[in-house]
């Protein structure tokens, strides 16, 4: 199984000084034409930093990010779920997982704008890049189009989305290969309001669940059965299309 979860758009800095991004050693390697392609782009994109600021959708004090990506093949890479920061980040905590670190090396991923489908234990350099930032052949979701219906090949089991609306976008998992679960407050199905503002806190607080129980799940019928005894409400009764609501009270 795998559970995926959206990147941040703020990174840890630094990294290990004596190796640099490969991406012949990145997970899921059918991906690696549109990896480089996207580096390439993001690249010359930096040469410029006035365009970059602007397709980067950054502001004035955007500069360090241009120059992150303009170092992108030489600077010092580390694990993505180090490199990762934000309020997903800080709720799964992954350096006081403990023995669900284990789980979290073999069964979490992220899917980033610029490398796509990644295992947690890949490592990537610091960058900056959004699934709708403005690049010369497209935006990311344009470009990962083009091998969303391959690269799911790639992946064992059953695959539980926890994705952004947006970063859903770049690759929808098929219906018979995992679900996408959807944040929502208490209500009627069909009129469940967003989570909001709790959704990335919940997300990783769900994960860090996942990781502790050492989850091994191949069908919806398992995540909802776990979600059961674990305290989170998977509602079977809102499946439908290959989403599912998770209700979380008290939001």
């Amino acid at each position: 199984m795998l559970v995926v979860v959206p990147p941040s758009e703020t990174k840890v800095s630094g990294g290990r000084d004596d190796q640099v991004l490969d991406v012949s050693a990145l997970s899921f390697p059918l991906q690696n034409p549109t990896r480089l392609s996207l580096l390439e782009q993001v690249e010359k994109l930096s040469l410029d930093p006035k365009k970059a600021l602007a397709a980067l959708k950054l502001g004035p004090k955007g500069h360090s990010e241009i120059e992150r990506n303009q170092q992108i093949r030489f600077s010092g890479v580390m694990p993505a779920l180090e490199r990762y920061s934000g309020v997903l980040y800080d709720a799964l905590d992954s350096a006081t997982l403990g023995p669900g670190a284990a789980w979290a090396a073999k069964h979490l991923a992220i899917f980033s704008a610029l490398f796509g489908l990644i295992l947690s234990t890949d490592l990537i350099p610091a960058y900056r890049l959004s699934y709708d930032s403005r690049l010369s052949r497209g935006t990311p979701t344009t470009q990962w189009a083009d091998v969303s219906d391959i690269l799911w090949s790639e992946v064992r089991g059953f695959v539980v989305d926890l994705r952004s609306e947006g970063y859903r976008r770049l690759a929808v998992v098929p219906e018979t290969r995992g679900v996408f679960v959807n944040l929502v407050q208490p209500g009627p199905v069909g009129q469940r309001k967003a989570l909001g503002h709790a959704n990335k806190s919940v997300k990783g607080q769900l994960v860090r669940a996942m990781a502790r129980d050492g989850v091994q799940l191949d069908s919806v019928d398992d995540l909802i059965a776990w979600g059961a005894v674990a305290s989170w409400n998977f509602d079977q009764e809102s499946l439908t299309d290959g989403r599912i609501d998770l209700v979380i009270s008290g939001s």
